[in-house]
């Protein structure tokens, strides 16, 4: 880095960007029903069937 560009001191936040989290978001799941799972298997084949 060119010495005329002052560095931001370490350990401090930049103003102009929001705070980060720590950890990612928290996960979610839901039960599937034998039909829903059923469906699914369908269109995950159908989709492979396309070579995508």
């Amino acid at each position: 880095m060119p010495e005329h560009i002052p560095r931001w001191p370490e350990g401090h936040p930049l103003p102009a960007l929001p705070q980060q989290r720590q950890t990612g978001p928290r996960s979610e799941s839901v039960e599937l029903t034998p039909e829903e799972r059923n469906a699914f298997a369908v269109l995950v084949r159908q989709l492979g069937d396309r070579g995508v």
